[in-house]
């Protein structure tokens, strides 16, 4: 078969490109001799100008002349020649193999029959042997062509290869010539404006962001404000019941609040002021790989991954050594990727008493969240770091999924950072209800009757919309723990939350179901996923 392309109609339009280029240079040699061979004071605008143009052709040169000779098109016609040469030679080569395997596969044929003949009628051994020998000969000859033939077909291919390689480079040279290409002056005063434009876009674009980061900083603080106050009140009310008690009274009571503060400052304080940890690929072990309870399917089983990454990063049953996220990219059918983190819950409680164990999903790290989320907690410094290591862009949607913590973790990220795209937040047991999630964000929060962990926010933030919300872009599901009988361990239990999301989605309006399935892997229009694991100690 015939490659496509001219190499005689390329090779002539090169030409013409070299041609172009040269008549440009020598314009450009004559306006820069006005500019500076003429003195009079008349000719000053005229000889600026000249300059300036014979400026802009130079442009125009290099860019004609690099386009014909730069490996381009002068390049690709030599490559197109050959190849075109090199097809024609493999097409007649392999036309010609093709005709000798033929008739090689004829007389293999009329010699089989033959050397049948003969051992059907008994004819003499060294006739048959010699029968047999013509046959090994024709096969043998019916091979080489055979090879031959295939040889001319590969050769073939390689030279198409070649040409499409070239093409490739020679386009890529010529579309950057031409996009650079403005000649004209008024060219140049468009591309004056359109600089302009977009100095004035970047410029708009870095106030924006400028001011996303000082409102996110405000909210921040004024949260802080709020649940330092908060957390002021109860040590004084603390504080006013202890003293009313005679065997207690005003000294042990201050005394009593005294420790209170300073176990919460320390608390908060070790968290913070600690450097970021450093975030790896967690590898999981056996025992964790065949607890993996699957992939989430839809919103109504979203919790799972919630429930799953609790139990990573013990290496015993009773440590807490690291903290492990789950990171999943999904990729629908159009090439759109979005992105789930699943964030642990609290898994050590004891960190001031014995020392941190390693995990940062700790209680230092949850008083911080709650009580200074204008400070950055380890916790949220490293899921960044995490999600930037498994290649989550600014623009891509996220949905963020946790239990407890791991849904404090998640509103707070929603409400406060603004590095990138939050799109959906998925909690249950988690007070998230005070915090300002954007109305761009949509919120499905699930809370037990007798839960008091939802309601912490309610009482550390002076009461500020510490209640249920319900909005167009936010659904809480408010109902009896299946678990119930268990007292508070059965009602805020993740396991218990992971049921009554599935029995309660239809709670969940549909638009929102719809939109929100599309970041698992049961929608219909998901074409792949990959999930990931990100780990890090306190340092």
């Amino acid at each position: 078969m015939a490659l496509p392309g001219n190499p005689t109609a390329l090779a002539d339009r090169a030409s013409t490109y070299q041609a172009s280029a040269s008549r440009i240079q020598r314009a450009a040699d004559d306006l820069r001799a006005l500019a500076y061979t003429s003195t009079a004071k008349s000719l000053d605008a005229i000889r600026e100008r000249s300059g300036e143009v014979a400026g802009t052709l130079d442009e125009a040169y290099g860019r004609y002349a690099g386009t014909a000779t730069a490996t381009a098109l002068v390049e690709y016609a030599a490559v197109l020649r050959d190849a075109h040469r090199r097809a024609d030679a493999a097409d007649q080569a392999e036309a010609t193999a093709e005709s000798y395997a033929g008739q090689a596969d004829t007389r293999v044929t009329a010699l089989t029959r033959h050397v049948r003949n003969l051992e059907e009628a008994a004819a003499p051994v060294g006739t048959i042997e010699a029968a047999e020998r013509d046959l090994a000969d024709a096969q043998r000859a019916s091979r080489r062509y055979d090879t031959a033939a295939t040889s001319a077909r590969d050769d073939h291919e390689a030279a198409r290869r070649d040409m499409e390689a070239a093409a490739q480079r020679a386009m890529s040279l010529i579309d950057s010539a031409i996009d650079a290409t403005n000649e004209s002056w008024l060219d140049h005063v468009g591309n004056f404006f359109a600089g302009v434009g977009s100095w004035l876009a970047d410029l708009g674009k870095w106030v924006g962001e400028f001011l996303q980061d000082l409102w996110d900083e405000l909210q921040r603080l004024v949260s802080t404000v709020l649940a330092i106050l908060g957390t002021v009140l109860i040590l004084i009310l603390v504080y006013t019941l202890l003293s009313m008690i005679p065997v207690i009274g005003p000294l042990i009571a201050a005394l009593v609040v005294g420790i209170l503060a300073g176990f919460l400052l320390a608390s908060i304080l070790s968290d913070v002021l600690k450097p970021t940890p450093t975030t790896d690929r967690y590898d999981r072990t056996g025992d964790e790989k065949i607890a993996d309870p699957g992939e989430p399917t839809d919103l109504a089983h979203a919790l799972k991954d919630a429930g799953y990454v609790d139990k990573l990063g013990h290496h015993t049953a009773d440590s807490a050594d690291e903290t492990v996220i789950k990171v999943t990219k999904v990729v629908d059918a159009d090439g759109v990727v979005r992105w789930r983190v699943a964030l642990p819950s609290t898994q050590e409680w004891l960190s001031r008493l014995n020392g941190d164990q390693g995990a940062v999903n700790d209680l230092d790290s949850n008083l911080a969240l709650m009580m200074t989320p204008s400070l950055r907690s380890q916790y949220e410094r490293a899921v960044l770091q995490a999600m930037q290591h498994a290649g989550v862009s600014p623009d891509d949607p996220v949905m963020l999924v946790g239990f407890s913590q791991g849904g404090i973790m998640a509103g707070h990220l929603a409400a406060y950072n603004s590095d990138y795209n939050w799109d959906a937040v998925v909690v249950a047991g988690a007070p998230i209800d005070s915090m300002p999630i954007p109305s761009s964000t949509s919120v499905v929060s699930v809370q037990h009757d007798g839960d008091p962990v939802p309601r912490l926010d309610s009482v550390i933030g002076l009461g500020a919309s510490g209640y249920a919300q319900q909005r167009p872009n936010w659904t809480t599901i408010n109902t009896p723990s299946p678990l119930a009988v268990q007292g508070v361990a059965g009602i805020h239990n993740a396991a218990a939350y992971y049921a009554t999301l599935q029995q309660q989605i239809g709670n969940v309006p549909p638009e929102t179901q719809r939109g929100l399935d599309a970041f698992f892997i049961g929608d219909s229009s998901t074409y792949g996923y990959d999930s990931s694991y990100y780990s890090w100690k306190e340092d």
